[in-house]
């Protein structure tokens, strides 16, 4: 394993039973994630994408354990050495849940209602024992200036502050315990389009002062473009592509890549956006299709699509692919697909 690599998934799969009648049998599953592998470089800002539902949200909630995966291993490297943090015992957990934190995608139902700033921001402190009750408000007082905020706020309540307020909030009490690898769910989704700019710079600011590694998940992809090194692409439960972000934008190798980048929205009234649309609708998870999860909405479909599922290979260096036809497709890049209308 790379040095540089803080952590590593491998066949991860999370399946949700399905359970009907009085004694509420299993009678089938949801294949929220279905045997994903990537990893992540210390430093780095890894970009999840794909639309709702697609298990983003899921794969980020395994490898903090919040949702016990069904098979696979999360390696994270603790001290020098990598644990398995799908079968860590407790102990090893609470070490490690120190160096893992999220960021939540809602900043209004993330934070207790009851509880004070001074008192979410320091939890984790108190929880793991670490200061004193002075210390922790000294350092709570710390990283509300960080992350934008005044110390004088400490004794606040979450229903003062606007969404993006509360969402500052939320990434202060993410530092507390200065992890390495911090998980953001989908950090700015819910917030005002002019406070996710500010949100998403305060990201990157932390990150080039503290070092930290990000998994950023989101369903936008202008904003994963503007903080993300590496961009994984993700559909059904499936990682389709991953790659350098401006790889990603301006040379896509998998048809849902195209078909994403041309669902951008784009503010220049005098572009046209030469959209892709896939036909249909999202298969059932539950169910999924044989061979090629994207056969049944591709528009580049073939007999070998619907017999055979693709593996996620490694075409060019630093670029994963799971596409049959990935090097005889030529796909369009966001620039091509935004033409001038003048």
């Amino acid at each position: 394993m790379r040095d540089d690599i803080i952590l590593k998934v491998e066949s991860l799969k999370k399946y949700f039973p399905i359970r009907k009648g009085i004694l509420q049998k299993v009678v089938g599953h949801v294949r929220a994630v279905d045997g994903v592998d990537f990893f992540i470089k210390e430093g780095e800002t890894l970009g999840l994408v794909g639309e709702s539902g697609c298990g983003k949200s899921t794969t980020g909630r395994c490898i903090l354990r919040v949702y016990q995966p069904t098979e696979g291993q999360i390696n994270f490297k603790l001290d020098e050495e990598f644990t398995d943090i799908v079968h860590a015992g407790r102990q090893e957990m609470g070490k490690i849940r120190k160096s893992i934190q999220m960021i939540f995608q809602d900043p209004f139902s993330s934070l207790d209602s009851r509880m004070s700033i001074r008192d979410i921001i320091a939890e984790p402190l108190k929880v793991n024992k670490i200061g004193s009750r002075k210390s922790r408000t000294e350092r709570v007082e710390d990283l509300l200036q960080k992350v934008g905020l005044n110390k004088y706020q400490v004794n606040r309540y979450p229903h003062q502050f606007s969404g993006g307020q509360r969402q500052r909030v939320g990434i202060a009490r993410a530092l507390a315990l200065n992890p390495e690898l911090i998980v953001c769910d989908e950090p700015v989704s819910a917030l005002d389009v002019s406070v996710q700019a500010q949100v998403l710079n305060l990201l990157e600011d932390l990150q080039q002062e503290f070092g930290f590694t990000y998994l950023f998940i989101a369903h936008d992809l202008s904003a994963v473009e503007h903080i993300s090194d590496r961009v994984m692409v993700m559909y059904l439960g499936k990682i389709v592509e991953i790659a350098r972000s401006k790889e990603i934008y301006q040379t896509p190798q998998h048809p849902y890549t195209e078909a994403l980048l041309g669902s951008i929205p784009i503010g220049d009234p005098h572009s046209v956006k030469q959209r892709k649309p896939l036909p249909g609708d999202v298969p059932n998870p539950s169910d999924p299709p044989t061979g090629c999860n994207l056969h049944p909405r591709c528009p580049y479909n073939q007999d070998r699509c619907i017999e055979s599922e693709p593996e996620l290979i490694e075409n060019q260096e630093g670029r994963y692919v799971s596409c049959h036809f990935a090097d005889e497709l030529q796909l369009s890049g966001f620039e091509e697909l935004v033409r001038d209308a003048k």
